[in-house]
């Protein structure tokens, strides 16, 4: 298998021109191997929409459990390179078919439309004491003072943990998603693995010795037919819900504020016309994408996709980033279209895996939006495009900072 550094893919130059080298990458070599980050292993990678959705709903030829795809000699050695900490591993990205169903059920029950229903008010409020806060000074820098907060609030406070603990979740979360490639990196995000887990264990025994009314009670407590989540699952599933909880969210808004300040015709039809919120979302998830690569999957038997052969055993990613910016499921796809009809992006993904917290993010944004566009008129950009700073992780298209200012120019 022949895996040439054809396309830059990690670096702070690609960062700048992602949705150029996507397009590149559908046109010319729409599944493509070359080195993952590491600068070694070889994987491939899945930039066209139909491509995408057919590895997205495909769980029995391309896998995330890798005792599904490999050897028992091949899997040790494959989780000896990971290092990997099965503590916070046992959740539902980590699981397919049986195993993925019996844990999506378990957290289903504690993680219901109707709770995420109830947290409208509530979000209303967090959105808006966050404005209180800034209004009268101005500006803002939108993921620290907005952005992170809202979401880490309002997960904080389903879950039952203390939401004055959010910042110590933020260095935990970043030490999940960021890469750790030298001893030092790995090192430190052992320490502070350890650290996550050794909270956890202390917030479950509190739980069990006294529930309340929140989700991780919900979690130490979930039934399903006689199975309960094993220590690993609940640890695993926490973990998980805590990372994508907020994540997703921040790097959701912080990037659809970015395009509709850079797209002032789209911004003033929405504040023209709040009611069009629900399919703007819809178009800010696809144009830039949060979730721009999904985790690496599997091949679980030889196979074919998109014309290219692929081993059992190979590595492959899903580029959600490019897939939602396919012209041949989106007319115009580099055009911001709030009003944009047949809207059937992957940006929660497709198929077993589809974002259990997708109503969530939604009702944040929808919420955070709205309450930005009706709280600070006028509000504008406050850098360049020059000036603007891609966080370095394959996972996520995420900006580290967004200074905003706003009033009359």
């Amino acid at each position: 298998m022949s895996a040439d550094q054809r396309y830059d893919l990690y670096s702070h130059d690609f960062r700048l021109t992602t949705h150029e080298t996507y397009a590149r990458m559908r046109e010319e070599s729409p599944v493509h191997v070359q080195p993952g980050l590491d600068g070694e292993t070889p994987i491939w990678f899945v930039t066209r929409y139909d491509d995408v959705v057919e590895l997205l709903t495909d769980n029995e030829r391309f896998v995330v459990d890798p005792k599904l795809a490999l050897t028992p000699a091949e899997l040790e050695a494959h989780l000896a390179d990971l290092e990997a900490d099965e503590r916070a591993s046992e959740n539902l990205l980590a699981k397919d078919g049986d195993d993925h169903r019996r844990l999506r059920r378990l957290v289903t029950k504690a993680f219901t439309p109707r709770i995420v229903e109830q947290l409208r008010p509530r979000i209303q409020q967090i959105a808006d004491d966050l404005i209180d806060e800034v209004e009268a000074r101005g500006n803002m820098e939108l993921v620290d003072d907005f952005a992170f907060p809202l979401p880490i609030t309002v997960i904080a406070e389903l879950l039952g943990v203390p939401v004055e603990d959010r910042e110590r979740f933020r260095v935990w979360s970043s030490n999940v998603v960021m890469p750790a490639l030298t001893p030092e990196d790995r090192e430190l995000a052992r320490r502070r693995g350890d650290e996550f887990i050794a909270y956890l264990d202390d917030l479950f025994a509190q739980r069990r010795a006294a529930p309340t009314d929140d989700l991780v009670s919900a979690l130490v407590q979930a039934e399903d037919g006689g199975d309960t989540l094993s220590e690993n699952e609940l640890s695993s599933m926490v973990i998980l819900l805590i990372v994508a909880g907020h994540e997703t969210t921040v790097s959701l808004i912080t990037n659809a504020v970015h395009a509709l300040l850079s797209h002032p015709d789209q911004l003033a039809e929405l504040r023209a016309d709040p009611a069009l919120m629900p399919s703007a979302v819809d178009e800010l998830l696809r144009f830039d994408s949060p979730v721009e690569r999904t985790i690496t999957r599997l091949v679980a038997r030889d196979t074919e996709l998109g014309g290219r052969r692929l081993e059992r055993g190979a590595f492959v990613i899903a580029v959600i980033g490019s897939a939602n910016r396919d012209a041949s499921q989106f007319p115009d796809p580099e055009k911001l279209d709030l009003g944009r009809a047949e809207n059937r992006h992957v940006g929660f993904g497709r198929g077993p895996h589809y974002c259990l917290g997708a109503p969530l993010a939604r009702l944040e944004a929808e919420i955070a939006l709205g309450t930005l566009l009706r709280r600070l008129p006028g509000l504008r950009l406050a850098i360049t495009e020059d000036d603007l700073y891609w966080r370095p992780i394959p996972l996520f298209r995420s900006l580290a900072e967004l200074p905003v200012t706003w009033g009359v120019p």
